[in-house]
């Protein structure tokens, strides 16, 4: 089912884009807005891996006594999760979600101007992966799998173990979707087809964060922040982009 509605949707896209108006590109690339963005997010992954080499994984002894009646009810749930195949599912949403932007190259209008596409969905992806990143090594937030009793001790054991909150998965599904939602949108203004290429791409990294937890690896509070956060900067960095902003008018 859901191949056949992929397939729906990437022909349906491609019928629109016969019928687009004439070409206009909503976005502008400038150093004023792509040199910060770029740096900032490189020097925020920097921090994020200078903080991660400041700490050690705690003991087998000290995570074998980890109790899940220390864990809040909203979130306890997840420690009875442990699911391989959700697992691997959302790994799959993940490299489907980076994957987005080669949609564009189906539409007439943001294949012209896929050099644009290309750029703001990089930053995308980079300044999602800066903040999520530095968030993960700041917070240090045990996974839900370590109150697993189920679970053996030696496979609690690492580092990446203590990188809950808040979910990568789920915050770079969700910018990637969103990011290619607006971008979509700034590009087929006068789609019918708009609303479910929003609707698809809310509900994507819900699958993914629904799957994350499924899979033991982030409680509730770390897919909805991620969700949130990762769709915050999916939407942002279209717009600093758009060519219709103020200081973007000025440099034309």
């Amino acid at each position: 089912m859901i191949r056949r509605i992929c397939l729906i949707l990437v022909w349906q896209l491609f019928i629109f884009s016969a019928s687009c108006q004439p070409f206009t590109s909503p976005y502008k690339l400038s150093l004023a807005v792509d040199i910060p963005i770029s740096t900032n997010s490189v020097a925020l992954l920097g921090t994020s891996y200078l903080i991660g080499k400041t700490w050690d994984v705690p003991s087998k002894q000290s995570i074998a006594f980890l109790n899940r009646d220390s864990i809040n009810k909203f979130d306890r749930g997840a420690t009875r999760q442990n699911s391989k195949m959700a697992g691997y599912l959302s790994d799959f949403t993940i490299y489907a979600a980076v994957a987005l932007p080669l949609l564009q190259l189906i539409n007439k209008n943001s294949r012209k101007d896929f050099g644009k596409v290309a750029t703001i969905s990089a930053e995308t992806f980079t300044v999602n992966l800066a903040f999520t990143e530095l968030f993960k090594e700041t917070i240090r937030r045990k996974r839900p799998l370590l109150y697993n009793p189920d679970i053996p001790v030696d496979k609690k054991w690492k580092k990446d173990n203590f990188n809950s909150f808040y979910s990568g998965h789920t915050s770079t599904v969700s910018a990637m979707s969103f990011s290619f939602a607006e971008m979509y949108a700034d590009y087929n203004p006068h789609s019918k087809l708009k609303p479910m290429v929003w609707s698809m791409c809310a509900v994507f990294p819900i699958l993914t964060g629904v799957l994350r937890y499924k899979a033991g690896k982030h409680f509730w509070i770390d897919v909805i922040t991620g969700y949130i956060a990762g769709a915050v900067v999916g939407l942002a960095t279209p717009y600093v982009h758009n060519a219709k902003l103020g200081y973007n008018q000025r440099m034309n």
